[in-house]
């Protein structure tokens, strides 16, 4: 399970070699200001840039090693807003095996707030080796998608692609009987990650989700999924995995069913720009900052 940790147990383990700090940002926010002894190891770095889809199973784990990370190791995320990035970190490398894996639970400007320390120089890795051991459980691939089953399917994305009335793909709309529950309506205020959980457990609860179910999430490419992936965790969520082909995979397969129609049978539909992307990764086509 991704556990949530709060300022206090990050400066306890600030020094501890044991605790490999990973800052997921953008190395321009990086350079700007990170926690000491914090390696940078952005978001897009897992995702190929040909395909946006992430990294094989054997080249991920090298991704990871090569920044410090190994089975030895307590690994601690943090992100600025929203935290798409250390959600997606954090759930790629619960799903390599990884059995200890946080994220800090207010954003960089929550630690620099009460008083945490900010470095500028980069800090060098020093590289692990990083095997795997693959807890298949949290990745839900397109065929388990179809498949369906008992599971409930859950789009993390806003509701105006929910809707279809955005959209960067090819074809709009939703994954049919698909639940619509937007990631920012699971984060949090003043410079926390996510809600308290008993605002979670409500939301969720409208949406028609119960602690019972097993769950895929999925987004447009899975940072925000996975945002939903860590939520549900610390509710005491068992059975959940993230859709990561998401959207992105779905809609571009134009034999696959869709809701809400498409762009091309609605012309007052529009596709947005790639730049009004709300999916985090930066630097690949199509996929831009969140909104």
């Amino acid at each position: 399970m991704i556990n949530t940790v709060d300022n206090s147990w990050l400066a306890e383990h600030v020094e501890d070699a044991r605790t490999r700090i990973i800052d997921p940002r953008p190395r321009v926010k990086y350079l700007q200001g990170h926690v000491p002894r914090a390696v940078n190891l952005p978001l897009s770095e897992v995702y190929d840039r040909e395909t946006l889809a992430i990294h094989s199973e054997e080249r991920l784990p090298e991704i990871f090693g090569k920044v410090g990370v190994d089975f030895d190791s307590t690994v601690a995320l943090y992100d600025s807003y929203d935290g798409q990035s250390a959600a997606m970190l954090a759930w790629l490398l619960e799903y390599l095996g990884h059995p200890r894996v946080m994220i800090l639970s207010n954003y960089i400007e929550g630690w620099v707030k009460h008083g945490g320390q900010i470095l500028y120089r980069p800090v060098p890795a020093e590289p692990k080796i990083f095997g795997k051991k693959l807890g298949r459980r949290g990745r839900a691939l397109l065929n388990e998608v179809l498949q369906g089953g008992d599971s409930k399917l859950l789009d993390l994305r806003s509701e105006d692609e929910f809707q279809g009335k955005v959209s960067t793909e090819p074809r709009s709309g939703h994954i049919p009987g698909a639940l619509s529950l937007p990631w920012t309506e699971l984060i949090g205020k003043e410079l926390q990650f996510l809600k308290p959980q008993q605002e979670l457990r409500e939301r969720i609860g409208e949406v028609g989700v119960n602690l019972s179910d097993r769950v895929i999430t999925y987004c447009s490419n899975g940072p925000r999924a996975a945002i939903g992936y860590v939520a549900l965790q610390q509710l005491g969520f068992e059975n959940i995995q993230v859709y990561d082909g998401s959207f992105h995979e779905w809609a571009r397969k134009p034999d696959l069913p869709l809701e809400q129609g498409t762009i091309q049978e609605n012309p007052r539909v529009r596709p947005v720009a790639p730049a009004a992307s709300p999916c985090v990764v930066e630097n690949l086509p199509g996929m831009a900052p969140a909104e």
